[in-house]
């Protein structure tokens, strides 16, 4: 088409330069419509798409778009998926070559920034004549779910150490240690060995003489997982908020419990209990817990922990190992949590797990240039002094606790659950 300009430039030389540019269009337009039918219907490529049936939150999940060239000669095309608004993927569109006959496929990454149910829309595609005149452009209709879970891939990498660790313990017996544990096993008569404190005294009363209560220690725990999903989990660290980072944990923390044999609960909780799965044990628990992580959401209203617990208390009467995820910003609501907390102490074991803010560090130990650094630095070492009175205050009352930054929190706590595993139970 460029060269047809030089002959309409030259019409008022001769008026034959007019039909040279007519011939030249004629023909460009010829080679077009050539090219263009040489090029294959969009819509009769086969283009699929592969991807894990259950995506990790803040990661990397691998995408792979597949295309199938029915045709005899190689075709050159150009793909771009549709994905869901809150996934960040590492590159929209990519070009790719196929022979003929035969398969091509290109990859990419999509990192999702919420947890939840969402789609995959069609795929677009693009295919270049071989002329390289004219593309084609069409889609594809590849509508399909996309389910966003907690970090899965973190605990498919877990999944070999702890491998090894079941290892070792598999050609172990479990052990029954009667007399030293906390689950009643008989009642029997007592010997002058025995502690004068195990002796039954209605057993005693009834028999007439002195008999002792056996127990027998209890290897198999309850344990509960608590998730504050309300105002001060919505803020950021990083590209997660903190309580995606508190539910990637908890996830791993209940892959980890129910390898070891233990029952695993969970709740969600704000203004008020919005998910709750009593402890059982086994996969399909796990799986279970699962969903229900991936459904909760966090919310911008005030967490209210006296109802919290006291729901949970109705629920469950057994002694159990609660873990707490939940974050302190202001007094007031350290206040209400060490309150709450202190009545939930009282007959389970409790570990209360924090986000550490690096942000909060940094303000409060930078020094000040101007009057808006020295008062945000103020702020800053208040929230952070208030902070530490109340983890001082919950150890004080019989709480463990637990202050790490988010990329430590997952193998934190479960070192930490392990610990106390060991020394309480």
């Amino acid at each position: 088409m460029a060269i047809a300009a030089v002959p309409i430039a030259l019409v008022q030389v001769s008026a034959a330069f007019a039909l040279i540019a007519v011939l030249v269009v004629g023909a460009a337009l010829v080679v077009a419509v050539i090219d263009y039918r040489a090029t294959p219907v969009p819509e009769t490529v086969r283009v699929t798409r592969s991807a894990e049936p259950q995506l990790s939150i803040g990661v990397g999940n691998p995408v792979a778009l597949r295309l199938r060239n029915p045709s005899g000669r190689p075709i050159r095309a150009t793909l771009r998926d549709t994905v869901p608004v809150s996934f960040d993927v590492d590159r929209r569109t990519a070009k790719l070559e196929v022979g003929p006959e035969s398969d091509g496929e290109i990859r990419y990454a999509a990192r999702p920034r919420h947890r939840g149910t969402f789609r995959f829309g069609d795929i677009h595609l693009r295919l270049r004549g071989p002329l390289d005149l004219v593309e084609r452009q069409g889609r594809v209709a590849a509508d399909a779910p996309a389910n966003v879970y907690p970090d899965l891939q973190e605990i498919r990498r877990y999944e070999v150490s702890l491998r090894r660790g079941l290892a070792y313990d598999a050609g172990q017996r479990r052990a029954r240690i009667p007399g030293a544990g906390s689950v009643f096993e008989r009642l029997r008569e007592y010997t002058p060995d025995d502690d004068p404190r195990s002796i039954s005294w209605t057993a005693t009363a009834r028999r007439g003489r002195p008999i002792s209560v056996e127990y027998e220690t209890e290897r198999q725990q309850r344990i509960v997982i608590l998730l504050d999903a309300g105002r001060m989990m919505s803020s950021t660290l990083g590209v997660l908020t903190k309580l995606d980072h508190a539910v990637n944990t908890a996830l791993m923390l209940s892959y980890v419990a129910i390898a070891k044999g233990d029952e695993v609960g969970l709740m969600g909780f704000a203004d008020t209990v919005r998910a709750y799965s009593p402890p059982h044990r086994g996969r399909g628990q796990f799986l279970r817990l699962t969903e229900d992580l991936r459904r909760l959401d966090v919310t911008m209203t005030e967490s209210d922990y006296e109802a919290a617990f006291e729901f949970l208390r109705s629920k469950t009467a057994r002694r159990a190992f609660v873990i707490l995820f939940t974050d302190l910003v202001d007094q007031e609501a350290s206040r209400g949590l060490v309150r709450s907390i202190t009545r939930l102490a009282g007959n389970n074991l409790v570990l209360c797990c924090l986000l550490q803010d690096p942000q909060l560090l940094e303000a409060a130990t930078r020094e000040p240039t101007t009057s808006t650094a020295l008062y945000e630095r103020v702020v800053a070492s208040q929230v952070r002094e208030a902070r530490q009175h109340a983890l001082a205050i919950l150890r004080q009352r019989g709480v463990h606790s637990l202050d790490v930054p988010a990329e430590r929190l997952s193998v934190a706590t479960i070192q930490r659950y392990l610990e106390l595993k060991r020394r309480f139970f």
